[in-house]
């Protein structure tokens, strides 16, 4: 049903009264019993959600009111605080002739907002007492209990017995599970985990037959829980198949007595225990204090439910393997059809076409599979190709989809909390293979009202409270997760979706009318506001632009009302990176009658005239504004009525002027200034901004110190990510004395240290060098600048205690770096780019650079050695070498790095351009086993 978009709404709401409160003095009464029957309504919501109904007619009509008068709540509101802050923002002559019909025209409006809600109260009030009448939890009990429950419980069972199907890319798991189940001195229990569809079941069921487990153990027992876990039928279960004539008897026994013979048996006995598809830690817990005796496998898609024994995390099939299940499942006789004779070749390339399009996941594949079964010529794959969308994700075009469906997606997502279930949905607006950073994911949480202030605990800001749905999101496995462990042990990086997820988050979406709309233009011309294109009650819009677009808007074709009244996200991105979207100023100037959004982005887009309409200030809701990577000169300074504002992103817009009202802005925690160029109108100008009032951000990226005085940022006392170039000596002491003093909070901070800042300086007679090698509380460095004596700081002294990332250019260092940086104790990264070292041999030595990942040789160009020891950079996943032309051959040295999984060579001599890339699936590769690229 819709409740997603329900309790978002309902929590966008509640969140609005509180910080419209101001200016509702005159209608409180009123907002205060709405606001009461929202919490009414949202408890009987939950309580549906919670009963796992399906189908009812009644329910989804109600719901469908729900939702509409809760939207119109909230649009009556917002729009009436437009009002009250525009009539706030006369000045002068004209404030003083309005100030005698100010107070009539309030009256009016309030007289005229009271009614609204009185309607909109009285109609929620209706909806409400008809959903008591008719008895909406007595719906919900009948069809719990009724026969297409009944059903849904009878689909979803597993079963023991093997059947004549493929097993394909699974030999290696296959082999370890078996392996780890005999040997009793290894754990007893083994939890294999990961999301819908990866033959989690298949792969425990294959090694519950195996012949040697058949012959470790006496007696066997096959459980399938699902969600609706009965303990005390799991224990009958488990009884009649460990003791076959205690059948009979299983059910007239006491729990006491039930529990004592299964104890009996497994001490009497060696016994395996399967629990297929265990849900929850409590079900889990309570059958393991019985089974104490025996060796237990478990299936799980939550990773917490995971968390007990041995935890095995299966993973996607490659490219290789997704091919031989799809034509075994295709050709289940192994019989080729003729016609495939002469177009092996195209066969091949269709047939992993789709392969790919199914995200290697085993259960899409051979859904597919059955279906291809059926088609005999190689037009018809063609024809699946073309269209396999409509054949594996259209809602209800075929049985196929309702599995894929139900397996993937539906029986985790109706087990989310009711306030993960919107952030999930929200996702669906990223392209396909698109990872978002966790960070920026979590502010587009917070503005977006889908972070509930409720459970935000003591200390924490919502961004933790975002960073915590992402964490459950994961360990549910409906969200990929890319962690960062050493900076902080909570922290992740980046997420995303997997394809297959991502297409039935969307069909989700629609199904629960969460209101989300994607676009996506591949080229060509486009009214960006045209009906078609926003829709009709759109909530959340997305444009993804591709190729050469033209961007047109035609005033005649567009009304004001339905088009702007509904939008609360609008978000325009260019994924080119050849050329930028330009965006006419008559498009510019509508976009700013969207009164009501929240959320605005604009990525890779060129403004006409190189300037941003003033009229942005109008636009009194926003909570996040993103200009990323966009052509325009400065801001204007309208900006400053943006109360509301969260985030400001900038980040990668070149040498924007913000005029120095920020101080105004004082919701403003996420700021990421922009770029300036050594020849930019900025630095001619002298141009400075002023970072004064900030004293709430939590988020600054972009500091330089050209620009911004570093005292400002000293006394913000919240921050927990920074990042800052800078240009000179005074303010990088300042920046070491504030790291070393105040900022044991901070989870991420970046400095850039570029030309104009001589690390040969003293400071109160200490090398500044020194003084940095030694500064607590930095994660990230750059040094760009001229470090000839950096051997002789670096000592076996600690230096860079929580340093993981390194990039070290026109240092012009002459000794061997290797033997200075393999000290470092949590360096995963180091880029060594062009003039970083000029001379000629380096070392990695056994014992060096125990947590490195990737390591970047780009422009040594007096290189012609590298030696590599048996033992060096053990966990090295990542090596890029460019443009060393005098590197002699590295295929010995780089047979000693056993963990590569990916390789890029190019510009060297011999090699020409060799690129070793990540498998799909079990990430590994063998050194050497490169595939090349002329």
């Amino acid at each position: 049903m819709a409740e997603a978009a329900i309790l978002v709404a309902l929590e966008t709401l509640r969140n609005l009264l509180l910080d419209e409160t101001k200016f509702l003095s005159g209608v409180g009464s009123q907002v205060k019993g709405l606001e009461s029957q929202i919490k009414e309504m949202q408890c009987l919501l939950e309580d549906t959600d919670r009963s796992r109904h399906h189908g009812s007619r009644s329910i989804g009509y109600w719901i469908l009111e729900i939702r509409d008068l809760v939207h119109q709540a909230e649009d009556v509101i917002e729009m009436y605080s437009v009002m009250q802050i525009s009539l706030k923002r006369g000045r002068g002559i004209r404030q003083f002739f309005q100030r005698f019909s100010c107070v009539s025209n309030r009256c009016c409006r309030l007289h005229k907002i009271g009614l609204e809600i009185s309607e909109i109260r009285t109609d929620i009030g209706r909806v409400y007492k008809s959903m008591q009448e008719y008895g909406l939890r007595s719906i919900v009990q009948e069809e719990n209990s009724g026969p297409a429950s009944e059903n849904q419980i009878w689909k979803r069972k597993t079963y023991s017995f093997e059947t004549n199907d493929c097993f394909v890319g699974m030999e290696e798991d296959l082999k370890r599970l078996v392996s780890l189940t005999v040997d009793n001195n290894l754990n007893r229990v083994i939890s294999v985990w990961g999301m819908g569809g990866l033959g989690k079941t298949t792969i425990v069921r294959r090694v519950y037959n195996h012949a040697n487990v058949k012959h470790a153990f006496d007696s066997f027992a096959w459980v399938c829980i699902t969600q609706q876990c009965r303990i005390r039928f799991v224990l009958e279960e488990v009884l009649k198949q460990l003791m076959p004539q205690k059948k009979e008897d299983a059910m007239h026994l006491t729990d006491t007595e039930l529990v004592e013979q299964l104890f009996q048996v497994q001490k009497d006995k060696r016994c395996v225990i399967v629990l297929d598809d265990l849900w929850k830690i409590e079900h889990r817990d309570c059958l393991l204090d019985v089974f104490v005796d025996s060796k237990i496998l478990m299936t799980t898609r939550k990773q917490n439910v995971a968390d007990v024994g041995l935890s095995y995390k299966l993973g996607l099939l490659n490219m290789a393997d997704g091919w031989q299940l799809l034509k075994c499942k295709a050709f289940p006789r192994g019989c080729v059809p003729p016609d495939f004779g002469p177009q092996i070749e195209l066969f091949e390339e269709v047939g992993k076409k789709m392969v790919k399009i199914c995200g290697y996941l085993p259960l899409v594949i051979s859904l597919l599979g059955g279906i291809l079964s059926k088609r005999r010529s190689s037009k018809e794959w063609e024809l699946v190709n073309k269209n396999i969308d409509d054949y594996l994700f259209s809602a209800g075009s075929t049985d196929q989809d309702n599995r894929i469906n139900a397996v993937v997606l539906d029986l985790s997502y109706e087990d989310l909390p009711s306030y993960l279930k919107p952030c999930f949905l929200y996702m669906g607006q990223f392209v396909e293979d698109q990872y978002v950073y966790g960070d920026n994911l979590y502010m587009l949480w917070i503005a977006e009202g889908l972070i509930s202030v409720e459970n935000r605990a003591s200390g924490e800001t919502l961004m933790d409270v975002a960073e915590l749905y992402l964490s459950e999101l994961a360990s549910r496995c409906m969200v990929e997760i890319v962690a960062q462990d050493t900076v902080s042990s909570k922290r992740y990086v980046s997420c995303h979706l997997h394809d297959v997820v991502r297409d039935l988050c969307l069909l989700k979406g629609k199904k629960e009318d969460f209101r989300l709309k994607v676009v996506n233009c591949q080229g060509g011309r486009l009214d960006v506001l045209s009906p078609s294109v926003l829709g009709i009650k759109t909530r959340y819009l997305a444009m993804h632009f591709r190729g050469e677009v033209e961007v047109e808007h035609d005033e005649l074709t567009t009304n004001h009302e339905e088009t702007t009244k509904h939008i609360r996200s609008l978000k325009l991105i260019c994924h080119s990176k050849q050329r930028k979207i330009n965006f006419p100023k008559s498009v510019l100037e509508y976009f700013y009658n969207f009164k009501l959004v929240r959320v605005l982005v604009f990525e890779g887009c060129n403004f006409q005239g190189r300037k941003l309409p003033k009229e942005i200030g109008n636009l009194i809701h926003l909570r996040y504004l993103r200009l990323r990577n966009c052509e325009f000169t400065e801001l204007p300074s309208s900006i400053s009525n943006l109360i509301y504002l969260s985030t400001l992103d900038l980040f990668h817009s070149w040498d924007v002027r913000i005029p120095n009202v920020l101080h105004k802005l004082i919701q403003l925690k996420h700021l990421f200034l922009p770029d300036y160029r050594k020849t930019s109108n900025a630095i001619a100008r002298n141009y400075q901004l002023s970072l004064e009032g900030l004293s709430r951000l939590e988020t600054l990226i972009g500091f330089d110190s050209l620009f911004h005085d570093w005292k400002s940022v000293s006394r913000m006392k919240n921050l927990r990510r920074l990042r800052a170039t800078v240009h000179d000596v005074k303010t990088l002491s300042e920046i070491i004395y504030d790291l070393k003093t105040y900022r044991d909070n901070l989870q991420e901070s970046t400095l850039i240290i570029r030309d104009g800042c001589e690390l040969t300086s003293l400071e109160q007679e200490v090398p500044i060098l020194r003084k940095l090698l030694t500064c607590p509380n930095l994660h990230s460095l750059w040094i760009d600048v001229h470090t000839p004596n950096l051997k002789q700081e670096i000592k076996t002294q600690l230096v860079f205690p929580r340093l993981v990332f390194l990039t070290l250019r026109n240092c012009k260092i002459e000794d061997d770096p290797m033997q200075m940086l393999e000290i470092l104790p949590c360096l995963e990264s180091l880029c060594l780019w062009p003039c970083s070292y000029v001379g000629k041999n380096m070392t990695c030595s056994g014992s060096g650079f125990c947590k490195l990942k990737t390591i970047q040789l780009w422009g040594l160009l007096n290189l012609t050695e590298w030696k590599v020891e048996k033992g060096a950079m053990p966990i090295l996943s990542e090596l890029e070498i460019r443009d060393c032309p005098k590197l002699g051959k590295i295929q010995d040295e780089l047979r000693s790095i056993t963990n590569l999984e990916e390789l890029e060579i190019s510009e060297l001599p011999g090699f020409g351009k060799w690129v070793c890339g990540r498998k799909r699936g079990v990430q590994h590769c063998l050194p050497c086993s490169f595939r090349h690229h002329p």
